[in-house]
């Protein structure tokens, strides 16, 4: 796969197609033959508008057939597309242009008379471009996106045309994808992976189909992709669906009966999940990679192994330091570096030695799989001195009967371990106190340090609560821990009232 030879490639794909389903459940479809003239006539209004090579075009929508065309066009007109997150707020849309020095902003929802602003479907007038507008070298950036994290504070990175093109020929080579592949985005298009999963489509002529995630399970029965990529949180929830659904289905027919196989990573999923989809002879494989980096390991469906991030892509180019953090030293990095970083982000990621620092520590076996321990910025300090990685300690209680998930956290005043717990059945009212009691059993197997020593529980699970993911559907151990100190201080506040009664 190479950019500056996609529009060529997809053009010739007359039989391929492009399927928006909006929230609503309407549908339009294109094929990439198509697709390709939208985006040519797109290009010649971005040039009437007076958009140079290395102008920067803003994007914030929903995914459409529109936002890709746009995707598209700007690639033709040597431009570098902005995107930014759907919820990001834009209160002045004509001082949000020039703040962020765009020579076109592209969005929903505005009421605005800047005519350096369009909606999706709409068309840019001749020179508006207003003088505000910056310029970066496209030899060097091919977009620039915003990635949260887990921290859901955003960063923003350049994005490289190599890295993408390396990303995207290694999983086209490692999983087979073909022409007679179906995929299926429910992401945000704002989120680079799934842009890495359109040019991919797009390079090859297999069909893609976008959905809102409303929208996901229909689309997965009536589209019938071939492979899926999200977060743990929809894994979680088809099962959930599946065992609603009386489970006269298969669990492959009840996600469309055409899956070769589906990928998990961006979050530690739950080891209960992966068994209960390859007991179900569905192909759920684990994968690791940062918007920095691109991918860094993944299992395929000829070589794999449950619990871990699959092997190294390239073993060459990773180590581990002292402490077990991955290191990586890529020659085509998919992000050459930040922008707009906040201060406490400022960091120490893109290292002087040309390493990138992942923050996540791990380790390899003797088959040169990557199991993932935890992240640096999770790892808890204790009172004493000590360290803990949550989710080790979470490992720990995995299993353990009545828990359905188990989040550790720091508590707020002891410098000890809390954890925030929904159990197998919130309805149970005894529930609760045979979970605290299997916790004590299982403390006492373990070091006091990396004992629980203070529980609340939740009715809503933790993976698909609002008030705990990111725009990306990951879990923030943030708003987690958060919840859980602004839980136990209202308790005790209330316990101190009625003493005073």
């Amino acid at each position: 796969m190479n950019i500056a030879e996609l529009g060529d490639r997809y053009r010739e794909h007359t039989e391929a197609r492009l399927t928006e389903i909006d929230i609503s459940g309407g549908r339009r479809s294109v094929t990439y033959s198509r697709l390709h003239e939208l985006a040519t006539e797109r290009a010649e209004k971005l040039a009437a508008a007076g958009v140079e090579p290395g102008h920067l075009i803003g994007i914030r929508a929903p995914g459409s057939i529109d936002w890709i065309s746009w995707d598209l066009a700007a690639l033709m007109r040597g431009a570098v597309l902005k995107a930014f997150p759907e919820d990001a707020e834009v209160a002045d849309p004509a001082e949000f242009v020039v703040r962020h020095e765009l020579a076109l902003l592209i969005a929903d929802g505005l009421t605005t008379d800047c005519p350096a602003v369009i909606a999706p479907g709409g068309l840019p007038g001749p020179d508006v471009v207003p003088e505000t507008a910056g310029r970066v070298d496209p030899e060097k950036v091919h977009s620039l996106v915003y990635s949260s994290g887990t921290s859901g504070k955003l960063k923003g990175l350049n994005i490289s045309a190599k890295g993408t093109e390396y990303v995207i020929n290694r999983f086209i080579e490692a999983f087979r994808i073909t022409a007679s592949d179906r995929h299926l985005i429910f992401l945000p298009l704002s989120n680079y992976q799934q842009r890495l999963s359109l040019y991919c489509c797009l390079w090859l002529g297999a069909d893609l189909t976008l959905a809102p995630y409303q929208r996901v399970f229909q689309a997965v029965k009536s589209e019938r992709p071939t492979f899926l990529i999200g977060p743990p949180v929809f894994y979680d929830t088809v099962l959930q669906l599946h065992r609603k659904s009386g489970g006269s289905a298969t669990l492959g027919d009840f996600l469309g009966g055409a899956i070769r196989f589906l990928i998990t990573g961006m979050a530690p999923i739950r080891r209960e999940t992966m068994d209960a989809f390859w007991e179900r002879d569905v192909k759920l494989l684990e994968a690791y990679g940062l918007t920095e980096t691109g991918m860094v390991a993944w299992n395929t469906e000829d070589q794999y192994r449950l619990g871990t991030v699959g092997r190294l892509l390239d073993s060459d180019h990773v180590r581990f330091l002292d402490d077990g953090e991955v290191i990586l030293h890529r020659p085509a990095p998919l992000s050459s570096g930040y922008f707009e970083v906040p201060e406490e982000g400022a960091d120490d990621t893109y290292r002087s030695d040309g390493t990138i620092a992942t923050g996540d520590f791990g380790t390899l076996d003797a088959d040169g799989f990557l199991t993932l321990i935890g992240r640096k910025k999770d790892v808890i300090a204790l009172g004493n001195g000590r360290k803990v990685h949550p989710a080790q300690i979470e490992e720990a209680f995995a299993g353990v009967e009545g828990i359905a998930e188990i989040i550790v956290v720091p508590t707020p005043e002891s410098g000890r371990l809390g954890a925030v717990i929904t159990t197998t059945d919130p309805a149970d009212e005894a529930l609760p106190a045979k979970v605290r009691s299997r916790i004590e059993e299982v403390n006492r197997r373990l070091d006091i340090h990396q004992r629980v020593v203070s529980v609340i529980f939740s009715e809503q699970p933790l993976r698909s609560d609002a008030r705990f993911m990111t725009g990306n559907l990951k879990l923030s151990r943030v708003g987690v821990a958060r919840h859980f100190a602004e839980t136990v201080r209202g308790a005790g506040a209330a316990a101190e009232e009625a003493g005073n009664r």
